[in-house]
Formats: C-alpha cells, sequence, structure tokens
C-alpha cells in the first residue's frame, strides 16, 4: 500500500477511535473531550459537507445538462419566431407601400420574388412569368417606387429582368431642369450622357425616369448624381449616377402591368 494511502488510512482509524472514546466518557469527561476534539470534529464536518455537495451535482449533472438542452431549444425557437415576425411585419410594410404607390401612380402593381442574378451581367431572374401575365418590356420598380429595369425575356413560370445597369441599356431621365440620357455601365454602374450645359448638374441631385422615350412611366426615382463632369471641349455634360435598387434586390420587387 502506497506511503500517503497509509497515512490517510491511520487519521481514519484514529478519528472513529476519538468518537468512540467521546461516547463511553462520563459527561464531564465529554465535554472536555469534544472541546479539544471539536476542531478536528469540523475538519471532518466540512469535508463531509463538500462530499455531499459533490455527489449531489455528480448525480444531478445529466438532468442540469438536459434542462440546459431545453432551455437553448426553447431559445432557438423563440428567435426564429421573433425573425419571421420581423420579416413579416416587413413584407407587409412593403405591400403596404406597393398599394399606396399604385393607388397614387395608378399602377397596377404585380409582385414577384427575386430568384437570382447572374453572373456575368446585369440580369436579375423573378419567380413570375407569362402564366402570370407578364411580357416584355413591362417596368420593375420596388414599393417606394425606385426602378430596377423592364422586363427583357418572359418564360412560363419565371422572367429575365434586365437592370437598369445593363451595359448598354439607356433611357431618359431628369436631373432638376436638365434632360439627359442613362446608360448602364455594367457591374451595377450607371452613368449620364448628353445633359444640356445650360442647366448645371449639382452632386447628390435626384435622378427621375423621364416620358421622352417612352421606357419607363415618368417620375420613377433611379438614384442620385454621383459626380458631374463639364468638359470645355464637350457639348454636354456628362457624369456617374448612383443607381438606388441596389439595397432592394434580396426581397420583393413589382411589376407595372399598365
Amino acid at each position: 500500500m502506497p506511503k500517503k494511502r497509509r497515512k490517510i488510512l491511520s487519521i481514519v482509524i484514529i478519528f472513529c477511535v476519538v468518537l468512540l472514546l467521546g461516547k463511553f466518557l462520563s459527561n464531564p469527561l465529554n465535554s472536555v473531550f469534544h472541546k479539544v476534539f471539536s476542531p478536528v470534529e469540523k475538519y471532518f464536518w466540512d469535508k463531509g459537507q463538500k462530499t455531499d455537495t459533490f455527489f449531489f451535482y455528480l448525480f444531478q449533472a445529466k438532468n442540469i445538462y438536459n434542462q440546459n438542452l431545453f432551455l437553448k431549444d426553447q431559445n432557438t425557437i423563440l428567435a426564429r419566431k421573433n425573425s419571421e415576425l420581423f420579416n413579416l411585419a416587413k413584407e407587409n410594410e412593403t405591400l403596404r407601400q406597393a398599394f399606396d404607390l399604385g393607388e397614387k401612380e395608378k399602377f397596377i402593381l404585380f409582385p414577384a420574388q427575386v430568384i437570382s442574378k447572374q453572373a456575368t451581367a446585369d440580369v436579375i431572374l423573378i419567380d413570375k412569368g407569362l402564366k402570370d401575365g407578364l411580357s416584355e418590356g413591362m417596368s420593375v420598380i420596388t414599393s417606394s417606387g425606385i426602378l430596377i429595369g423592364n422586363i427583357k425575356k418572359a418564360n412560363t413560370n419565371f422572367s429575365e429582368i434586365s437592370l437598369i445597369t445593363l451595359k448598354d441599356f439607356s433611357f431618359d431621365i431628369t436631373v432638376g431642369e436638365a434632360v439627359a440620357l442613362a446608360k448602364g455601365d455594367g457591374d451595377l454602374g450607371l452613368s449620364f450622357d448628353y445633359a444640356e450645359k445650360e442647366n448645371p448638374i449639382p452632386e447628390k441631385s435626384l435622378v427621375f425616369t423621364s416620358a421622352l422615350g417612352g421606357n419607363f412611366p415618368k417620375g420613377l426615382l433611379v438614384g442620385e448624381i454621383e459626380k458631374a463632369q463639364v468638359n470645355p471641349a464637350e457639348l454636354f455634360q456628362t457624369g456617374k449616377i448612383k443607381p438606388y435598387f441596389k439595397d432592394y434586390l434580396r426581397g420583393n420587387v413589382f411589376i407595372i402591368k399598365n
């Protein structure tokens, strides 16, 4: 037997003998005995209490683990429900905005969901098509009237949408008093050209669609002027436009049917 174990065993035996002696002593001697050996009794009592606590948590460990798993599951369920309620509220707000816009502008708006975006071109796919009454050329906007593009091709169950930033896509715009031509640069970039010099175009100016070219309804919000250039050697102003639709390609879009 190792030396350390023998030492512990000896202490335990001595303690047991001390307890037995305490029981057989007379009352006066018993009191003196307990007074002398009370520190030793207290030591073993504290150790015993700690041992009981240890074994309590040891046997309760499985129950505690199962309760933690249950609480984690409940938290996950609540988090998912909160997310669903948030998304529902957001979708309801989007539909309300679209309804208000349709009432104001007399648009017949049809909702659709963006499925994906082509990697090689500024073209997105939506989950509505010919069976839903969509056709080529229809304008696509957000619920708040921001221009996204138009239907390039309508298939039976889905449609391809040309974004206004598609390379060589062009349409007429107005910036304040100036009239210009917006042109897609690809990679979600948009520029403008053919703006008269007589009407200076400040940066941050809002850009809207014009009815001149007949591509889109008048007054749809396109974005804002990012940079305007006036070259004395050129006849017109040119510059860059920051399109606003880029933050709206993950939710619902709306097709103007009329």
